[in-house]
Formats: C-alpha cells, sequence, structure tokens
C-alpha cells in the first residue's frame, strides 16, 4: 500500500497497523521532505493520500500536489482502491474534476458528522459508530465530484466524506489518528491557535482524543478490509 505523506505530523497512524495481518507492506512517499510522488498506480494494492496544511490550489508552492492530483486520477481510472484523507480527499476531488476552494470557516478539534443513508449502508463508512464524533483540522472544502455518491456532513460542511465508484472515498476528517497523532497537530498547527481556542481548545482536544479515538480507530482495520475488498473480489 502506498501512502503519500505530505505533512510531518501527518502520517498513516492507524492505517498501518493491520497490513502485515493483510500481507501487505507499507511503501510511504514523503512528500514533505521531497520524496518523489509516482504517477502511476498500477504497481500498488491501494493508494492513501493523506492530510496537510497546504491547498491543493498552490500547486506552484508545492510541486507534489499536481503529481498526486496524476497519481489519484490514474488510480481513479485503473480501478486501483484509493483513499484520500482530508488534503487527500481535496486532491482526490480535484482529480475526478471537481472544484476545491478555501471554505468559510476552519474546522479544527473533535466535532460530529451525519451519515447519509447511502454512508450508513456504505461498506467502509457503515462501519464507525453512528453519527461518529471525529478528528477534523481543515479550511478547505470541494465541491462533489460528478457522480460521486455523499457518504457524510457536518455543521459547517455539506460534503465531509463521497465515494466514487466502489473503490475511490474521499474522507475530509481523519479516522487514523492515536492521541499521540492529536498532539502533534497540535503542535504543527501551533500558528492556528486562535481558531481552535488556543491552550484551553488545545487541552479540550487532547482530552476529547482519548475521549473519541479510540471508538474510531477501532472501526479502522474492518474500514481497511473493505477498502481492499473490491481488489480481492476482482
Amino acid at each position: 500500500m502506498l501512502v503519500v505523506q505530505q505533512a510531518e505530523a501527518e502520517g498513516p497512524g492507524l492505517l498501518a497497523a493491520p497490513l502485515p495481518a493483510m500481507g501487505l507492506t507499507l511503501s510511504t512517499v514523503r512528500a514533505w521532505r521531497g520524496e518523489r510522488v509516482p504517477a502511476a498506480a498500477q504497481d500498488f494494492a491501494a493508494i492513501v493520500l493523506m492530510g496537510g496544511p497546504m491547498g491543493v490550489y498552490e500547486t506552484a508552492r508545492h510541486p507534489h500536489l499536481a503529481d498526486a492530483i496524476l497519481l489519484a486520477g490514474d488510480a481513479l481510472r485503473r480501478g486501483v482502491p484509493v483513499l484520500g484523507v482530508c488534503l487527500g480527499s481535496q486532491i482526490l476531488a480535484a482529480a475526478a474534476g471537481a472544484r476545491v476552494f478555501p471554505g468559510p470557516v476552519k474546522e479544527i478539534g473533535w466535532h460530529p458528522v451525519r451519515l447519509s443513508a447511502e454512508g450508513r449502508a456504505d461498506p467502509l463508512l457503515g462501519l464507525l459508530p453512528a453519527d461518529p464524533v471525529v478528528f477534523h483540522w481543515h479550511g478547505d472544502t470541494f465541491d462533489l465530484p460528478a457522480g460521486a455518491t455523499l457518504l457524510a456532513s457536518s455543521g459547517r460542511y455539506a460534503h465531509q466524506a463521497f465515494r466514487i465508484g466502489t473503490r475511490a472515498y474521499g474522507l475530509q476528517f481523519h479516522v487514523e489518528v492515536t492521541p499521540e497523532m492529536v498532539d502533534r497537530f497540535i503542535a504543527a498547527g501551533a500558528s492556528e491557535a486562535a481558531d481552535f481556542g488556543g491552550e484551553e481548545g488545545a487541552a479540550r482536544m487532547r482530552a476529547e482524543a482519548r475521549l473519541f479515538a479510540p471508538a474510531i480507530g477501532a472501526a479502522v482495520p474492518a474500514m481497511l478490509r473493505a477498502l481492499l475488498r473490491p481488489l480481492a473480489a476482482s
């Protein structure tokens, strides 16, 4: 499984743990270090595009984003399972021809999302608790790609999760984080302290990570198996 990591604090986290039991190894491209993102997806069992502080529209400042969009587009064409998380969901949306743009407000911290009827019935999103409280850290959003199925929304953003076909998922929120990863998010995002309430908001995020992360994390291995199940059946 190829993971495109776009920020030091935003690694695969819980998504890496189930791989050995599934007979898979992890290949990580650290794009934030300048490692090259491959343009083709055919050599991988799955592609996972992680988050990062940049915007999809900032390809001039972050050239790897253009390569990541090409990779996601190639995965869509080939039917290679692909999961986009936060920035990764925006990359997947862009690869599918949708507009990505700054949202009206930043959404940071642990907030609930509402699963649509399709989301509750989805083989991947349906594994989450009902109306789960999940970790957010984004200010951008996207139009729903043509032909995509909307799976989840929140009070601030209508497009929180979508599926294209049966093998491509975009999640605006994070399912991979551990409490320790939340600590790293907070440290890396210190410049956004005003957006999450400063020290008080940081303390609340840390406490809520220990409350909500275990329930989300418990679903991750089954979610990963669901992502790869169509591949095994083909």
